[in-house]
Protein backbone atom coordinates (compact mmCIF):
# COMPACT_ATOMS: atom_id res chain seq x y z
CA UNK A 1 0.00 0.00 0.00
CA UNK A 2 1.70 3.74 -0.90
CA UNK A 3 0.29 6.62 -2.61
CA UNK A 4 0.87 7.07 -6.59
CA UNK A 5 1.16 11.25 -5.76
CA UNK A 6 4.23 12.59 -5.74
CA UNK A 7 2.06 16.06 -4.10
CA UNK A 8 1.74 16.39 -0.51
CA UNK A 9 -0.22 18.92 1.10
CA UNK A 10 -0.28 20.40 4.68
CA UNK A 11 -3.38 20.55 6.69
CA UNK A 12 -2.92 23.38 9.56
CA UNK A 13 -5.87 24.74 11.60
CA UNK A 14 -6.33 28.59 10.58
CA UNK A 15 -8.24 31.41 13.11
CA UNK A 16 -10.81 32.00 11.23
CA UNK A 17 -14.60 30.07 12.10
CA UNK A 18 -15.97 27.91 9.13
CA UNK A 19 -19.08 28.63 7.57
CA UNK A 20 -21.51 26.78 5.61
CA UNK A 21 -19.96 25.61 2.38
CA UNK A 22 -16.29 25.70 3.58
CA UNK A 23 -15.10 22.34 2.27
CA UNK A 24 -11.41 22.30 5.06
CA UNK A 25 -13.01 22.91 8.28
CA UNK A 26 -12.98 20.67 11.61
CA UNK A 27 -16.44 20.42 12.43
CA UNK A 28 -18.79 22.85 10.29
CA UNK A 29 -21.30 21.74 7.92
CA UNK A 30 -20.55 18.12 6.33
CA UNK A 31 -20.93 18.35 2.57
CA UNK A 32 -22.73 15.30 2.18
CA UNK A 33 -24.41 14.01 -1.12
CA UNK A 34 -27.97 14.27 -1.51
CA UNK A 35 -28.82 10.62 -0.17
CA UNK A 36 -26.21 10.59 2.08
CA UNK A 37 -27.64 10.81 5.84
CA UNK A 38 -25.56 11.68 8.52
CA UNK A 39 -23.38 8.68 9.73
CA UNK A 40 -24.44 7.46 12.87
CA UNK A 41 -22.59 5.09 15.55
CA UNK A 42 -23.59 1.14 16.07
CA UNK A 43 -24.62 2.73 19.91
CA UNK A 44 -27.25 4.82 17.93
CA UNK A 45 -25.47 8.02 18.65
CA UNK A 46 -24.62 10.75 16.00
CA UNK A 47 -21.40 10.98 14.95
CA UNK A 48 -19.07 13.61 15.11
CA UNK A 49 -17.23 15.13 11.93
CA UNK A 50 -13.52 15.65 13.24
CA UNK A 51 -13.17 16.96 9.85
CA UNK A 52 -13.61 17.10 6.01
CA UNK A 53 -11.27 18.33 3.30
CA UNK A 54 -11.43 18.95 -0.65
CA UNK A 55 -8.48 16.61 -1.71
CA UNK A 56 -6.42 18.37 -4.38
CA UNK A 57 -7.52 17.85 -7.80
CA UNK A 58 -3.68 16.78 -8.69
CA UNK A 59 -3.70 13.85 -6.07
CA UNK A 60 -4.23 10.62 -7.94
CA UNK A 61 -7.61 8.29 -7.51
CA UNK A 62 -9.17 11.13 -5.46
CA UNK A 63 -8.67 14.27 -6.43
CA UNK A 64 -11.95 16.24 -6.49
CA UNK A 65 -13.44 13.90 -4.03
CA UNK A 66 -14.55 15.56 -0.77
CA UNK A 67 -13.37 13.61 2.29
CA UNK A 68 -15.35 13.34 5.52
CA UNK A 69 -13.58 11.67 8.68
CA UNK A 70 -16.34 11.21 11.51
CA UNK A 71 -16.00 9.56 15.11
CA UNK A 72 -18.50 8.37 17.51
CA UNK A 73 -18.03 11.34 20.75
CA UNK A 74 -19.41 8.30 23.35
CA UNK A 75 -17.50 5.41 21.94
CA UNK A 76 -13.58 5.39 21.14
CA UNK A 77 -10.93 2.67 19.97
CA UNK A 78 -8.22 2.35 18.12
CA UNK A 79 -8.95 0.64 14.55
CA UNK A 80 -6.81 -2.05 13.08
CA UNK A 81 -7.12 -5.80 11.27
CA UNK A 82 -5.12 -8.85 11.52
CA UNK A 83 -5.58 -9.35 7.54
CA UNK A 84 -4.28 -7.62 4.42
CA UNK A 85 -8.00 -8.44 3.09
CA UNK A 86 -11.06 -6.84 4.92
CA UNK A 87 -14.48 -8.16 5.04
CA UNK A 88 -17.04 -7.36 3.02
CA UNK A 89 -18.99 -4.07 4.32
CA UNK A 90 -15.96 -3.52 6.28
CA UNK A 91 -17.13 0.13 7.04
CA UNK A 92 -20.06 -1.40 8.98
CA UNK A 93 -18.67 -4.36 10.20
CA UNK A 94 -14.98 -3.47 11.14
CA UNK A 95 -13.06 -6.84 11.83
CA UNK A 96 -11.73 -5.80 15.45
CA UNK A 97 -13.95 -3.28 16.69
CA UNK A 98 -17.44 -4.53 18.54
CA UNK A 99 -19.39 -1.13 16.76
CA UNK A 100 -19.14 0.73 13.81
CA UNK A 101 -17.57 3.62 15.56
CA UNK A 102 -16.66 6.08 12.76
CA UNK A 103 -17.08 6.65 9.11
CA UNK A 104 -15.01 7.48 6.80
CA UNK A 105 -16.44 8.82 3.09
CA UNK A 106 -15.35 9.79 -0.33
CA UNK A 107 -18.40 11.93 -2.26
CA UNK A 108 -18.24 14.26 -5.05
CA UNK A 109 -21.59 16.00 -4.98
CA UNK A 110 -22.22 17.34 -1.15
CA UNK A 111 -23.55 19.87 -0.33
CA UNK A 112 -23.92 21.32 3.51
CA UNK A 113 -26.38 20.34 5.89
CA UNK A 114 -28.85 21.95 7.27
CA UNK A 115 -26.97 22.39 10.71
CA UNK A 116 -23.45 22.27 11.66
CA UNK A 117 -21.90 19.87 13.53
CA UNK A 118 -22.85 19.48 17.36
CA UNK A 119 -19.52 18.70 18.86
CA UNK A 120 -16.84 21.13 17.72
CA UNK A 121 -16.99 24.58 17.41
CA UNK A 122 -16.34 25.03 13.09
CA UNK A 123 -12.90 26.37 12.50
CA UNK A 124 -11.15 26.46 9.05
CA UNK A 125 -8.14 24.28 7.85
CA UNK A 126 -5.76 25.49 5.08
CA UNK A 127 -4.25 22.80 2.78
CA UNK A 128 -1.08 23.70 1.75
CA UNK A 129 1.86 22.13 -1.19
CA UNK A 130 5.24 21.55 0.72
CA UNK A 131 8.33 19.56 0.32
CA UNK A 132 7.47 15.24 0.98
CA UNK A 133 9.05 15.62 4.20
CA UNK A 134 7.71 18.55 5.64
CA UNK A 135 4.71 17.33 7.07
CA UNK A 136 2.70 15.29 9.83
CA UNK A 137 -0.79 16.06 9.17
CA UNK A 138 -0.98 15.90 5.15
CA UNK A 139 -2.77 14.48 2.15
CA UNK A 140 -0.81 12.58 -0.54
CA UNK A 141 2.44 11.87 -0.87
CA UNK A 142 3.09 8.67 0.89
CA UNK A 143 2.65 8.08 4.59
CA UNK A 144 5.37 8.07 7.42
CA UNK A 145 4.74 5.03 9.31
CA UNK A 146 5.55 4.87 13.11
CA UNK A 147 5.61 1.13 12.79
CA UNK A 148 5.66 -1.12 9.96
CA UNK A 149 4.02 -0.24 6.79
CA UNK A 150 0.66 -1.71 6.71
CA UNK A 151 -0.72 -2.89 3.58
CA UNK A 152 -4.83 -3.79 2.77
CA UNK A 153 -6.93 -4.86 0.00
CA UNK A 154 -10.99 -3.68 -0.61
CA UNK A 155 -13.59 -5.94 0.02
CA UNK A 156 -13.52 -5.52 -3.62
CA UNK A 157 -10.73 -6.69 -3.96
CA UNK A 158 -8.45 -3.50 -4.66
CA UNK A 159 -5.59 -2.56 -2.74
CA UNK A 160 -6.41 0.29 -0.82
CA UNK A 161 -4.09 3.46 -1.30
CA UNK A 162 -2.69 6.24 1.23
CA UNK A 163 -4.76 9.24 1.24
CA UNK A 164 -4.03 11.52 4.39
CA UNK A 165 -1.94 10.92 7.93
CA UNK A 166 -3.29 12.49 11.02
CA UNK A 167 -0.29 13.02 13.88
CA UNK A 168 -0.29 11.52 17.32
CA UNK A 169 -2.77 13.48 19.79
CA UNK A 170 -3.99 16.01 17.51
CA UNK A 171 -5.82 18.89 19.19
CA UNK A 172 -9.34 18.29 18.31
CA UNK A 173 -9.75 18.87 21.68
CA UNK A 174 -8.99 22.46 21.74
CA UNK A 175 -11.94 22.55 19.63
CA UNK A 176 -14.90 20.78 21.53
CA UNK A 177 -17.84 22.87 22.06
CA UNK A 178 -18.40 23.69 25.19
CA UNK A 179 -21.92 22.69 25.75
CA UNK A 180 -21.37 19.95 25.02
CA UNK A 181 -20.03 16.48 27.33
CA UNK A 182 -19.17 13.57 25.68
CA UNK A 183 -16.80 11.07 27.03
CA UNK A 184 -15.08 10.11 24.09
CA UNK A 185 -14.34 13.61 22.51
CA UNK A 186 -11.52 14.18 24.98
CA UNK A 187 -9.80 10.78 23.67
CA UNK A 188 -9.29 12.37 20.43
CA UNK A 189 -9.34 10.54 16.85
CA UNK A 190 -8.62 6.86 17.37
CA UNK A 191 -7.48 7.31 20.95
CA UNK A 192 -5.07 9.59 19.86
CA UNK A 193 -2.94 7.40 18.05
CA UNK A 194 -1.55 8.53 14.20
CA UNK A 195 -3.99 7.89 12.18
CA UNK A 196 -3.24 6.52 8.36
CA UNK A 197 -6.57 7.09 5.92
CA UNK A 198 -6.53 4.30 3.47
CA UNK A 199 -9.42 4.37 0.43
CA UNK A 200 -10.51 2.28 -2.15
CA UNK A 201 -9.22 3.75 -5.58
CA UNK A 202 -12.42 2.22 -7.28
CA UNK A 203 -14.56 3.94 -5.34
CA UNK A 204 -16.49 0.68 -5.10
CA UNK A 205 -18.59 2.67 -1.89
CA UNK A 206 -18.87 6.43 -0.63
CA UNK A 207 -17.06 4.65 2.35
CA UNK A 208 -14.86 1.88 1.41
CA UNK A 209 -11.93 3.43 3.27
CA UNK A 210 -9.72 2.28 6.46
CA UNK A 211 -8.17 4.18 9.29
CA UNK A 212 -4.96 2.65 10.45
CA UNK A 213 -3.73 3.01 14.35
CA UNK A 214 -0.38 2.98 15.25
CA UNK A 215 1.25 4.37 18.08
Amino acid sequence: MSSDSKKTYSIEVSQQPAVAGDRDTIGGWPLLDAKQPWPTCGCGTQMALYFQLAVPADIPHFGGDQLLVFQCPDESDASYASEEQLPAQFWDNPPHNDLAFWRILLQRNGIPTQAPDPYFKPRRLTVTEVAADDTSFGMGGAPTWLQDPERYRCACGTDLVFLCQVPEDFEFDEYINESVDRPGLDDGLMLGNEVYLLACPAHCHPAAAFPVCQN
